[in-house]
C-alpha cells in the first residue's frame, strides 16, 4: 500500500470532507494518515498532501526519504520549495480547479462593482443622499469595449480572460512563462481594469508597485485575488488617480491597516475569501484523488509544477 500523509486541514475543510478524501484514496490502495502538528513523522511517507499553512522546504523533504509526490491543496505554491523538490526528484502538483471559478467570480464581481462605482453610490445612499444628480461626474463604465489587462495566464487567468471576453471586453494578458505575453508597460498603458491571477514568484512580487500605478491611466480599476505580496499596498494607497481598488489578499493576513484601506473611496476588501464556495472541501478532495490516481498509474500528472 502507498503511504499518504494529509498534513494540515484548512478551516473550510470539514471532517466529512477529509473522511471522503481518505476513503477515495483508500480505494486506490493508499494507507492515509492525517496530522495537523508542526513536525509529523515523514520517514515512510510516499505522498504528502499539504495546505498553504505547511511549509515544505528542503529540510522537510530531507526528513521524507521515500516521498515521490507532494500535493498542495491550493492554487498558489509559494509555501513549497520547488527547486528542492526537483533536486530530489519529487513531483509537485497543485489543485487550482477547486477554486478557479469562485476566484474568477469574485474578481469579476469586484471589477464590475468598481467599474459602476457601486461602493461610492452605496456610501451616498447610506448617508441619506439620492445621488442620481452626481452620475455624470462619476464616470461609470461599461464592460462592452472595456480594456482589461490580466496578469497571470494560467488556469485561473485563462478562465478570467474567457469570462471577460464573453461580456464584450477587450482582454490582453501578461505572463512571461507563456508565449505571446504583452509587456507590462504596454498592458498598464492600454488597460482600464487590471486583474491579478498570477502565482507569487520572485518576478511577480510587488509586480504592482509605484512604477506600475504611475503607468496606469486615471480611473483605472485594480483587482487582486492572487497573492497579497504581488501588490505594494503603500504605493497603492498613494495612487489617488485610480478609479477603484478591489483586494482579497494582503501582504500580511490579517492586514493591520485594513480599516484605513477600507476608508479609501471606491474600495472593496474581502478577507482572502475569493476562492471559497460551499463545495470547496469536496472539490479539493476530488483533485487530490485524481492527482494521486494519476501518480499511481504513472500517467501525466495534472497541474504539475515540477
Amino acid at each position: 500500500m502507498t503511504n499518504v500523509l494529509r498534513w494540515g486541514r484548512s478551516a473550510y475543510e470539514t471532517p466529512l470532507d477529509l473522511a471522503g478524501e481518505a476513503e477515495a484514496l483508500a480505494a486506490l490502495g493508499c494507507r492515509v494518515r492525517q496530522e495537523e502538528g508542526p513536525e509529523p513523522a515523514l520517514e515512510d511517507v510516499e505522498v504528502l498532501v499539504v495546505t498553504s499553512r505547511q511549509q515544505v522546504r528542503a529540510e522537510t523533504l530531507a526528513r521524507a526519504p521515500q516521498v515521490g509526490l507532494v500535493i498542495t491543496t491550493t492554487s498558489g505554491h509559494d509555501h513549497v520549495d520547488l527547486a528542492a523538490a526537483e533536486a530530489r526528484g519529487v513531483a509537485v502538483c497543485r489543485c487550482p480547479l477547486a477554486r478557479r471559478d469562485a476566484v474568477v467570480d469574485t474578481a469579476m464581481a469586484m471589477g464590475l462593482a468598481l467599474l459602476r462605482d457601486l461602493p461610492g453610490l452605496h456610501a451616498r445612499a447610506r448617508d441619506g443622499a439620492w445621488a442620481r444628480g452626481e452620475l455624470p461626474a462619476r464616470r461609470l463604465g461599461l464592460v462592452r469595449g472595456l480594456e482589461v489587462g490580466v496578469i497571470g495566464y494560467g488556469v485561473i487567468g485563462r478562465r478570467a480572460t474567457e469570462a471577460w471576453r464573453n461580456l464584450g471586453a477587450r482582454v490582453r494578458w501578461h505572463d512571461p512563462a507563456v508565449s505571446g505575453s504583452l509587456p507590462l508597460a504596454d498592458l498598464f498603458e492600454l488597460s482600464r481594469l487590471v486583474t491579478l491571477h498570477c502565482a507569487l514568484t520572485p518576478t511577480s512580487e510587488r509586480i504592482l508597485d509605484s512604477w506600475a500605478f504611475d503607468a496606469m491611466a486615471p480611473g483605472t480599476v485594480v483587482v487582486n485575488t492572487a497573492r497579497g505580496r504581488c501588490v505594494d499596498v503603500q504605493a497603492l494607497l498613494a495612487a489617488e488617480h485610480l478609479g477603484g481598488i478591489g483586494l482579497d489578499v494582503f501582504p500580511q493576513e490579517p492586514w493591520p491597516g485594513l480599516q484605513t484601506l477600507a476608508s479609501r473611496p471606491s474600495t472593496l476588501l474581502t478577507p482572502h475569501a475569493a476562492g471559497y464556495h460551499a463545495g470547496l472541501g469536496a472539490a479539493i478532495a476530488h483533485e487530490v484523488e485524481a492527482t494521486v490516481g494519476a501518480w499511481l498509474e504513472q500517467a501525466p500528472l495534472p497541474h504539475r509544477l515540477v
